[in-house]
This record gives structure tokens, C-alpha cells and sequence, in this order.
């Protein structure tokens, strides 16, 4: 669902096709970060493509018509937030978690501030400041990675060959890893390499590897390649997640859960 400025957004590029971060702000009124929030949440409903420096409208979108609508694309917050649920009950007293950046994750986040003697190793500039007022209390030690905060990436996460070592330097009982793509064929990618090492690098280092991932995100390939299939022991996604790409993850040995929604 959008908000009013996000909409405003969606009707300039309908009209420019292509405007810069500069150019959305001083027409929204809005700062560099509030536009960039608001195209990665645009961006992960399709309505956008977050290009260098700007954002144009994503030529697969319907817009402008009800096809727009939270209905017609699928209740995609709800989704992501039933998800959230099951993927917490993966996580157990003393584990170490990777979790990397990305709205279905950040959901995961919020759940997981309500554990306790856990520690964190995440991407997320976002997810690390969720647990900045629990982790004395609540015995949540919270590790951010080093590294580089680049225009293109999602949620302020931070990318780079510095993240990849710190990353490289734990050892998670589970990492939750997003994703903007599955395929059957091309397993899972990403639109932008950085952004892909760092999710190998979780994957590489992690006991259990748990892909978050909404039926949106199925069917899709982008060009950066994250991993093959077999490479994940659990996918979570939603009920709205055709029946044919369950069957062929089962089928090579990745355990599927179709969170419920309320």
C-alpha cells in the first residue's frame, strides 16, 4: 500500500518516464533518504526500476488503473509479515543469525527484538537499528558490517569486499536471506553483483541457509547470480506461491513453507 507522497511519486514518472533523486526531491519536497526509502518499497511492489541516480516506471507495470491496487498485485505486506512469523520459529536460544537487508526480512527483525540472547550479524543499516535499545536488555549482541552504502542498494544496506570478510569471519546457525528473484532454472539473483556476494557470503558460512521470498519474487531472473536451488535448505514464502515451483524445490531436497495468511 502506498502512501500519498509515493503515489505523487508513481504519477511524476508516469509523466517524465525518468527523473533523477534531486529532481523527486524537490518536487515532493521530500529529503534524498525519504525518496530512496520510498523507491525501494515502490520498487518491491513493481511499480519502479531504481536506475543510477534516479528512477524510472517499470515497463510490466499496469498503473494508473485498479490493477495498482493491493489487491490485484496480492496482499504483498501481509505475505511478507506471515512469513515473519514462521521464520522466527527457526531460531533458537544462542544461535548466531545472518539476516541481510530487504522488507520481508526487516519483518523478521521486528520479531526477532522480541527474542532474547541471540546475536545478529546483518547488512541492514535498518535491521541494526531495530535492536539498538534491546540488546543490553534483552542480551542481543547486534554485529554491523563494515563497508559501503551505495545509491542502488536496498534499505541502506551496506555492500562491499569489507562486508564480505567481517561476514566471512562468523559462523550462523541460520541465515534468512531475501531475494528480489527465483527461477527454476537460474535459482536465485539479484539486479546487482555487490548485493549478491554479500548474500554468498551469508549462504557460504551458514549452517542453514532460509530464503524469504513472496510470491512476487518467483519466476523472475536478474543478472547477478546469488545460488542454485540446491543450495538453500528451507524456502518460506506465502500462500499465493504456485504449487509447480513447491513441487520442483521439493523435489531437490529444499524443504518449503507455505506461511498461512491471517
Amino acid at each position: 500500500m502506498q502512501n500519498d507522497r509515493q503515489e505523487q511519486l508513481i504519477q511524476l514518472l508516469e509523466q517524465h518516464v525518468m527523473l533523477r533523486i534531486q529532481q523527486l526531491c524537490d518536487k515532493l519536497h521530500a529529503s534524498p533518504a525519504t525518496i530512496r526509502r520510498d523507491l525501494a518499497h515502490l520498487e518491491e511492489q513493481g511499480y519502479v526500476l531504481r536506475v543510477n541516480g534516479g528512477a524510472m516506471m517499470n515497463a510490466r507495470a499496469t498503473v494508473g488503473t485498479a490493477e495498482r491496487s493491493l489487491e490485484a498485485i496480492g496482499p504483498l505486506d501481509t505475505c511478507k509479515k506471515a512469513i515473519a512469523r514462521v521464520a522466527i520459529t527457526l531460531v533458537h536460544e544462542g544461535d548466531t543469525i545472518f539476516i541481510d537487508s530487504g522488507s520481508t526480512n526487516n519483518e523478521i527483525a521486528e520479531l526477532l527484538t522480541g527474542l532474547s540472547n541471540i546475536s545478529i550479524v546483518t547488512n541492514s543499516v535498518e535491521i541494526a537499528y531495530k535492536f539498538k535499545l534491546l540488546a543490553r536488555s534483552r542480551n542481543i549482541s547486534v554485529f554491523v558490517c563494515g563497508g559501503t552504502i551505495k545509491e542502488f542498494t536496498p534499505e541502506a544496506s551496506i555492500v562491499g569486499p569489507l562486508a564480505e570478510q567481517m561476514i566471512s569471519q562468523f559462523r550462523a546457525n541460520v541465515a534468512f536471506i531475501g531475494t528480489a528473484a527465483i527461477d527454476l532454472q537460474h535459482g536465485v539473483t539479484e539486479p546487482y553483483l555487490l548485493v549478491a556476494n554479500i548474500k554468498k557470503t551469508m549462504i557460504e558460512y551458514s549452517s542453514k541457509v532460509v530464503l524469504t521470498a513472496d510470491h512476487s519474487k518467483f519466476g523472475k531472473v536478474n543478472m547477478a547470480h546469488v545460488c542454485h536451488l540446491n543450495n538453500l535448505h528451507h524456502v518460506i514464502t506465502d500462500q499465493l506461491t504456485p504449487d509447480s515451483y513447491v513441487d520442483s524445490l521439493s523435489a531437490v531436497g529444499v524443504q518449503v513453507t507455505r506461511a498461512m495468511l491471517s
